[in-house]
């Protein structure tokens, strides 16, 4: 099991390898991952150095949100559909500047000194996409899976449901080098690749699920979407537009709302607040996104943080069990590593957990990516499809060299 965890060209990197332990998740699950944390800190001015580090799946949601009646497995054909967390005892941090910075058991640090050595030659650009589209789905379900949602949203059952679909592709080569294609063309502050066994997982994640620091709690969600324009002025337009849309307004609100609902249930009384509304522009489209922060209750770790919140309320919906239970009920293919969370807690119990949004899911020489976005009383069939198509073009270009 190796993990990559890459905040982009000027970023930091922490690369972590031979997980002496891997843990799934499964009923009682994170008893068990609280109990393969040391306790110690890492050094400082590093942000891992030893404990648990992978993803965690979407549909590992169920283990701690219930739903209403019998369900079949949903975790489909491909392995580790449920996730897996490595414990690691130590880590290489890439700075900045360069500096290169092993941390960790003393056998870590002998093994993460010849890794050093045989990585100081340059690294070839990787070779270009050849993959090609198999499957894209059917585009009239997805919009009629919009219209079904939004039938339930006028019932009152719902307020919003993140609705997705999957594009499959095939001859896509190595997974490392797609993430490498992928990264050039679009860099994200979560983004990263991790091999476990046969599954390779390639992120491009904007979005922070979860920080957990000395007690403090941040999660940030996103919603609302535009593309960037051909020119300076176009981008100032569609950011302007976003800014003032009250559909994208109504999205981030509802979430923000569950999020800090979530949060409530582990964080001390009066401590959970949320900051302001703010606009961020990626390298091929801009989204809006607002933090929510919270101490937690005397007593309280990153494990109950995680049971709170997870999956993750901005890519659920709201009541978020009643909208898992219509995602499961649309939904073609189970989501796997998408929309569920990855990165690490160190041994000391801090966090850094990512929502697992604009992830390739690639087994052998096939990568799947699945693509979705919020859908509130307002939403647009035609426009929610056009929005999923845009999230999806960073991959297929990285994938196929095509778009």
């Amino acid at each position: 099991m190796s993990l990559w965890f890459d905040a982009g060209p000027g970023g930091r990197s922490v690369l972590c390898w031979g997980a002496q332990e891997v843990i799934r998740p499964g009923p009682g699950w994170l008893e068990t991952a609280r109990a393969a944390l040391h306790g110690e800190p890492p050094p400082a001015g590093l942000s891992f150095a030893g404990g648990l580090a992978g993803f965690i799946g979407y549909e590992a949601g169920r283990f701690n949100e219930r739903q209403p009646g019998p369900r079949p497995d949903p975790r489909g054909d491909w392995p580790e559909g449920d996730g897996a967390l490595g414990r690691f005892e130590g880590a290489l941090t890439i700075e900045p500047d360069g500096r290169v910075i092993a941390a960790g058991s003393a056998a870590f640090l002998a093994e993460a000194a010849r890794v050093v050595r045989l990585a100081k030659a340059a690294e070839p650009p990787p070779p270009p996409g050849r993959g090609v589209l198999i499957h894209e789905g059917d585009p009239n379900r997805y919009r009629d899976g919009v219209r079904a949602v939004l039938e339930q949203i006028a019932e009152g059952a719902l307020y919003q449901v993140n609705l997705a679909r999957r594009l499959s592709f095939g001859g896509v080569g190595s997974a490392l080098d797609a993430y490498r294609r992928a990264r050039a063309l679009n860099p994200a502050p979560f983004g990263g690749w991790a091999r476990l066994g046969d599954l390779s997982l390639c992120s491009l994640s904007p979005e922070r699920f979860l920080r957990l620091q000395g007690g403090a709690v941040e999660s940030r969600p996103i919603k609302g979407t535009r593309p960037l324009g051909a020119t300076e002025a176009e981008t100032a337009a569609l950011l302007a537009e976003l800014e003032a849309d009250p559909k994208e307004r109504a999205e981030l609100t509802m979430i923000v709302d569950l999020v800090r609902n979530d949060l409530g249930r582990v964080c001390a009384p009066g401590s959970v607040r949320a900051g302001p509304r703010q606009l961020s522009v990626l390298p091929t489209l801009s989204h809006a996104a607002q933090s929510v922060f919270g101490q937690l209750k005397p007593g309280h770790d990153s494990f109950d943080l995680l049971a709170a919140s997870f999956p993750p309320g901005s890519v659920t919906g709201a009541p978020k069990v009643a909208a898992m239970a219509t995602i499961f009920d649309l939904e073609e293919q189970p989501r796997g590593a998408y929309c569920g969370a990855w990165g690490f807690i160190t041994d000391s119990g801090d966090a850094a957990l990512a929502v697992s949004i604009r992830v390739a899911q690639v087994l052998g020489d096939e990568a799947r990516v699945h693509v979705g976005c919020g859908l509130v009383a307002d939403s647009n069939p035609d426009r929610e499809l056009e929005e999923t198509t845009l999230k999806a073009q960073a991959w297929r270009r990285a994938l196929t060299g095509e778009g």
